[in-house]
């Protein structure tokens, strides 16, 4: 994710209600200090638990770009980018995305990112990583299960020692309370919400808890928060991968410059597996490359943009030299240290998981609907979490929102990373949802799809909702 420097001056203090059931708070105005690049920069205290607001307290990390015309202002939209440091987009180099994204808000709005709890400024370090997120795609044995288990049980307990009282308020429950925080101090009646990625889940948080407090909702690339059954959550993620390999061979056959034009992509990627299930394809000096790694590395080629490296590294691989999925596409190295997310998503997503002879049965099923490739989602998910204790906890659950505005959710049919079934099932659960597919991969509004960024801004500065049934055609795949 991106780096965890984010200059972030101001604080205030949140004084809260008697009664802690309501989640409300009742704070000073923020204290707002320039932090350049345009910015506007505070910190917010909030209780660690909002169930005991006299207990403990953490800290939110926030910014603020103003509306470019303060005359013409007619509100503020709170956002969070995803998971990692949302903060750091804005306070630091801004891509161009980002730049344009802004610019389109504040021609009306002003536009408040938020870090959430434990990352920021001054996040929680973890003194290790968690385990390898594809480490159970690689090592597909019991033996490496219960490795991967032990390695991620080591990074909870140093994040839980680090952490300290703060560990116990990492969970998406709470952060629905801080973003309502966020809007009080604001001084706002009503929250105008853009969320991004793992933004989404504290979104449909904030629609349960306060729903009547929303103005708009905002989201794409939604994380499923709302499917209680494991295999059912599993399942889609699989589903998903396995379409997933039929439009990268779509995708490869209309493009000339795929080197495995009209030879069948997906079996290409067929016969590479059988090559490498009966001997390691050789992957550079003194290595090879085994079917679990061709499957962790094809992971990461699978997101749209990288189509053209997959489809060179399962030419090349055909051909004997297997060294791209050891390079080009594996996954960036572990660094010396962690930080909290990673326990995070588990609290929300996974915090009640399968022993390895469960997961086996879960697995068989995944093998029977998404053969070819999407069955290795199950390995990958539970890679995340297997060994993480699942407290605190904010297990998934049917969403329930009475009083919610109609929520905008943006839907890709390519987005292999917060899956397409899954944000489908979570918006039709909103008591009115409009939804918008197109044709793009994971977060293609930030990514500058234009189509999408019309009907958001539309949306969330007018309340203008596009017709029932809008799509927005292609715009990021790689020609």
């Amino acid at each position: 994710m991106a780096s965890r420097r984010a200059l972030v001056l101001g604080s205030v203090a949140i004084a809260t209600l008697a009664t802690a059931g309501s989640g409300q708070a009742r704070p000073a105005a923020l204290d707002w200090r320039d932090c350049g690049n345009g910015a506007e920069c505070a910190t917010l205290t909030v209780p660690v638990d909002w169930a005991d607001p006299r207990g403990p307290s953490t800290s939110i990390d926030v910014v603020r770009v103003p509306a470019k015309d303060p005359a013409r202002k007619i509100g503020t939209v709170v956002a969070n980018l995803g998971a990692g440091n949302s903060t750091n987009s804005i306070t630091g180099p801004r891509p161009p995305q980002i730049r344009s994204w802004l610019d389109g808000l504040t021609e009306r709005l002003d536009v408040v990112v938020f870090d959430p709890r434990g990352l920021g400024r001054t996040p929680i370090s973890c003194p290790r990583p968690a385990a390898s997120i594809a480490g159970l795609v690689r090592h597909q044995d019991k033996a490496a299960w219960d490795a991967h288990a032990r390695e991620n049980a080591a990074y909870d307990t140093g994040c839980r020692q680090t952490a300290g009282p703060a560990f116990a308020g990492l969970d998406s429950w709470q952060m629905a309370r801080d973003l309502d925080a966020i809007r009080a101090a604001l001084g706002e009646t009503k929250l105008r919400y853009f969320g991004n990625s793992y933004g989404t889940t504290y979104g449909q948080a904030y629609a349960e808890l306060f729903g009547p407090r929303l103005h708009s909702m905002y989201l794409d690339g939604v994380a499923d928060h709302t499917q209680t059954r494991l295999s059912d959550w599993l399942t889609n993620y699989a589903l998903t991968q396995e379409g997933q390999l039929l439009r990268f061979r779509e995708w490869c056959d209309r493009t000339p410059s795929c080197p495995l034009r009209g030879q069948d992509a997906a079996k290409a990627w067929d016969d590479i597996v059988a090559t490498a299930g009966r001997t390691p394809i050789p992957a550079g000096p003194g290595r090879v490359a085994t079917t679990g790694e061709l499957f962790a590395s094809a992971l990461v080629g699978m997101n749209p943009p990288r189509w053209p490296a997959l489809a060179k590294a399962i030419a090349k691989a055909r051909a004997g030299d297997a060294g791209d999925f050891h390079t080009v596409l594996r996954y960036p190295p572990d660094g010396p240290a962690g930080h909290v997310q990673s326990a995070t998503l588990c609290h929300d997503y996974m915090p009640v998981l399968p022993t390895y002879s469960q997961f086996l049965r879960i697995e068989r099923h995944l093998k029977a609907v998404a053969p070819r490739f999407g069955w290795i989602e199950g390995r990958f998910e539970l890679g995340r979490c297997v060994g993480i204790p699942g407290e605190p906890a904010y297990p998934p659950r049917p969403l329930s929102a009475p009083g919610t505005p109609p929520v905008l959710v943006a839907i890709g049919e390519l987005d292999n990373n917060t899956n397409h079934l899954g944000a489908a099932h979570a918006a039709a659960q909103f008591p009115e949802a409009r939804t918008i597919r197109h044709g793009d991969g994971h977060a293609a509004t930030l990514l500058d799809n234009t189509c999408l960024r019309k009907h958001s801004n539309a949306y969330l500065i007018d309340g203008t909702l596009p017709a029932p049934g809008t799509r927005c055609p292609s715009e990021l795949v790689p020609g």
